[in-house]
């Protein structure tokens, strides 16, 4: 990758933490507003190539999406839920049942952590989901920006 394309990568990605950050939940909404808006145009632009059944279904799904599109997104945070779940469950199963203990009292702690933070999440996730989007958007804002701000220093020290 060339250099000027590090530093526009790395530029876009400070960008977007900060419209995560800023923006929230709204971004969301934003995001579904463009992808479903992009549907239709090429929706559009198939019926004008005379690809009509194509066409139809695009401009159908990015009707739905720009009006249904948070219920599309509380449907995915329920699935992910689940997955959280189940899989930190399964996690914590396995690690209990191998009776791990850790010489320092603190390496035992941190190995159940990650299961048990998994299934918490999942908790979250399941029943308050209107409570948890906006903490994981303005930690998703903050990671974006430290991953931007790593790559444009990257960019910029190489020769």
């Amino acid at each position: 990758m060339k250099k000027s394309e590090k530093i526009i990568t790395a530029l876009l990605t400070i960008g977007i933490g900060i419209l995560l950050m800023v923006m929230k939940g709204n971004f969301i909404s934003l995001l579904m507003t463009i992808a479903g808006a992009g549907l239709i145009v090429v929706g559009v632009v198939d019926l004008f190539s005379r690809q009509f059944p194509p066409a139809v279904v695009k401009v159908i799904t990015g009707g739905l999406i720009i009006i249904c599109g948070w219920a599309a997104v509380s449907a995915v945070l329920y699935v992910v839920s689940a997955i959280l779940l189940v899989f930190g469950i399964l996690l914590l199963y396995d690690k209990l049942k191998r009776h791990v203990r850790c010489n320092p009292l603190w390496r035992t702690v941190c190995y159940y952590t990650v299961p048990t933070g998994m299934i918490l999440v999942g908790v979250l996730f399941l029943f308050h989901q209107g409570k948890v989007v906006t903490p994981i958007f303005i930690l998703s804002g903050i990671v974006a920006l430290i991953v931007g701000g790593v790559l444009l220093f990257q960019a910029l020290s190489e020769e």
